[in-house]
C-alpha cells in the first residue's frame, strides 16, 4: 500500500467523520464483503442502543434512508464500496486509507455489536 498523500488523507478523514459510515466499514471489513442494506441498518440501530420496538423500526427506516441517500454514495464515490440497487446490497471494494484507522476507531465507537470477536 502506498502512503496517503495530504489530499487522500483529507478525503479519508471526511469519510470517517460520520459513525454510520464507520459502521458500514466495520461491518464489511469484519463480517462480510457483501451485505443487504436492511441488515446494515438493523445492525447500526442495534449498535446505537436499546429503543422501544416502535422507535427502533423508525430508526431502522431512517438509517436505511440516510445510508441510501448520503453515506453509501459517499463511500461509493471514493471507491470504497459498490452498491447494487436492484439487489439492495453493498459490497466492499477497497479500504486503502480508512483501513489505517478502523482498528483504532472501532474500540472508541464501542462497535462490539458490529465487529465479530476474533
Amino acid at each position: 500500500m502506498e502512503p496517503l498523500d495530504s489530499s487522500r488523507l483529507t478525503e479519508t478523514f471526511g469519510l470517517l467523520t460520520h459513525p454510520h459510515r464507520r459502521a458500514v466499514l466495520y461491518y464489511l471489513t469484519r463480517e462480510s464483503d457483501v451485505v443487504d442494506v436492511a441488515t446494515l441498518a438493523t445492525t447500526i440501530a442495534d449498535w446505537e442502543g436499546d429503543r422501544t420496538e416502535t422507535s427502533r423500526a423508525g430508526d431502522i427506516e431512517a438509517i436505511k434512508t440516510t445510508l441510501h441517500h448520503t453515506h453509501l454514495p459517499k463511500l461509493e464515490a471514493a471507491g470504497i464500496v459498490s452498491t447494487d440497487s436492484n439487489r439492495n446490497t453493498v459490497e466492499l471494494e477497497e479500504t486503502e486509507g480508512p483501513d489505517l484507522f478502523l482498528d483504532y476507531t472501532a474500540p472508541i465507537d464501542g462497535c462490539g455489536g458490529i465487529v465479530a470477536d476474533d
